[in-house]
């Protein structure tokens, strides 16, 4: 369990640093002045968050479960970023800027949204490894190994069709 947390926080950091890196850096919106545009970006990385951070998106059927938790992310996302900047609203110098709130700077908040929320869906993620595709599972905790298939010859299925038709009792004339 811990080493979920742990995986999941790393997940969110990275996820959260490069999409508030790409913001601050790359289109130069330095101070989001707390208004819409923070809760958006929020919204937005915690939602990419919920995507990317548990089970990947890419494995058969779990693409369904990404989309709800990425879609509940925009809202986590949202009352984080609230959160935030409602109770944790602190002043700190930052290079350029001289001083801003945290809640203000994309390359500070996001990263703290994101490790937030990734460390909560790498928690409910359900993948333990115990019950693989082809073990079965049974009670006792013995494992199946996988079904082996049994070729059919065609005339011998051919000639128990030909038994089963010839075992079949007559009808009657009345």
């Amino acid at each position: 369990m811990l080493k979920r947390l742990v995986v999941g926080l790393l997940k969110g950091l990275v996820l959260g640093a490069a999409i508030g890196a790409g913001i601050q850096y790359g289109l130069h919106w330095v101070v989001t002045s707390g208004g819409l545009l923070g809760y958006l970006l929020a919204m937005a990385t915690s939602g990419t968050t919920g995507v990317f951070a548990g089970k990947p998106p890419w494995r058969e059927g779990a693409w369904i479960e990404a989309l709800l938790k990425g879609l509940v992310g925009v809202g986590i996302g949202a009352l984080l970023y609230w959160l935030g900047s409602t109770y944790g609203a602190v002043q700190l110098p930052f290079p350029g800027v001289g001083s801003a709130a945290w809640t203000s700077l994309p390359v500070l908040f996001l990263p703290a949204i994101a490790g937030v929320y990734g460390s909560l869906v790498e928690l409910d993620n359900s993948d333990d490894g115990g019950a693989k595709k082809g073990t079965g599972g049974g009670k006792g905790g013995e494992t199946r190994g996988p079904r082996a298939r049994v070729a059919v010859d065609d005339d011998d299925a051919l000639g128990a069709t030909e038994h089963a038709a010839s075992t079949r009792p007559a009808r009657r004339r009345i």
